[in-house]
C-alpha cells in the first residue's frame, strides 16, 4: 500500500472511532443545557395538564379563556 491509502484508512478508521464519541457528547452537552432553567421559570411539564387528556369541560375552559 502506498501513503496515499494509509492516510484513507486510517481517516476512515478515525472518523469510525471518534465519530460516535463527538455524537455522543454534543449529545451530552445539549441534553445538560435543556435540564438548566433559569430560576424564575418553572418547567412547561409542571402544573401542565397534558391537553390529549382534557376532559370536555378542559376543553371548554381553554376556548373560553380571556
Amino acid at each position: 500500500m502506498d501513503a496515499g491509502h494509509l492516510i484513507a484508512v486510517n481517516v476512515v478508521l478515525l472518523y469510525t472511532i471518534l465519530g460516535p464519541l463527538v455524537l455522543l457528547a454534543l449529545y451530552v452537552l445539549f441534553d445538560t443545557l435543556a435540564k438548566r432553567r433559569p430560576e424564575g421559570r418553572r418547567d412547561s411539564a409542571v402544573g401542565i395538564k397534558d391537553p390529549a387528556l382534557w376532559s370536555e369541560g378542559d376543553v371548554d375552559a381553554f376556548m373560553n379563556r380571556d
